[in-house]
């Protein structure tokens, strides 16, 4: 029982995204950049995944290593992920409405549970939170072929560009993950040390790039390349079979040089 009423707050909920997410030296993030309802976590996963991006982008630029256009390519990418989840957000709030006005207007509880076992996968929704992609992002390197299938209830493992890198473990069960370094990193699953002189060549050029072979084929299975480069944030910038025609060029597209 609540004895006593201290205060009240009155709170508005929207569903909006800002036109622009900069201008000049100022970044729009987070509840800042969008508005959503507090439905289906939409909002915190959207604003923390703004922050990864914006933050390595910063960083790189700030530490002298990146162009300014990368910090360009932070509204390409996040800003249709939000307008995607805005979407997202206003297809759980509308099941919310149609099961209270079922609801008020006598529907039995049985249909009221059919409803809402029909609507589960508004909230089963992985693939939403975890799989975003930024294939048309500027600093990604495009492939011309088909890309996967996206799926609403899981994440689908791919290095297709753009997409977050699979999560595998290794025979020995470490996690891939654990052992990418903090900024780039070539993976090198060839078992030929195909990356290796890409790696110094980046590193000659500036470019913090962590090298790491890796000889597991449950990994390249699912990793797909053989030369996979995975960017701070975990998303893949690019990938191949061999050392691409003109790499201190892709170097430059990928920093925003």
């Amino acid at each position: 029982m609540v004895d006593e009423i201290m205060n009240i707050a009155y709170w508005q909920g929207g569903l909006v995204v800002a036109d622009i997410y900069r201008r000049g030296p100022v970044f729009l993030a987070g509840d800042a950049a969008h508005q959503f309802f507090p439905a289906g976590g939409h909002g915190a996963n959207t604003g923390l995944a703004d922050s990864v991006d914006l933050g390595w982008k910063l960083a790189a630029v700030i530490n002298g290593w990146a162009g300014p256009s990368l910090l360009d390519s932070y509204e390409s990418e996040r800003r249709p992920v939000a307008l995607f989840n805005r979407e997202m957000c206003l297809n759980l709030l509308e099941v919310f409405r149609r099961f209270t006005e079922l609801a008020r207007n006598g529907v039995g509880a049985e249909l009221l549970t059919g409803f809402l076992e029909q609507e589960s996968h508004q909230v089963s929704n992985l693939g939403i939170h975890c799989g975003q992609r930024y294939s048309t992002s500027p600093v990604i390197c495009p492939e011309a072929s088909q890309p996967p299938p996206w799926e609403w209830s899981r994440i689908v493992p791919s290095t297709w560009p753009g997409s977050r890198a699979p999560s595998v473990r290794l025979s020995n069960g470490v996690e891939v993950f654990d052992q990418l370094g903090v900024e780039f990193t070539l993976v090198d699953l060839s078992g030929e040390n195909r990356g290796k002189a890409l790696v110094q060549e980046a590193q000659q050029c500036g470019v913090p790039m962590t090298y790491l072979p890796i000889s597991d084929d449950r990994v390249r299975a699912v990793w797909q390349r053989d030369l996979v480069l995975v960017r701070p944030d975990q998303h893949i910038a690019w990938r191949g079979n061999n050392a691409p025609d003109g790499w201190r060029a892709l170097l430059g597209r990928i920093i925003g040089w």
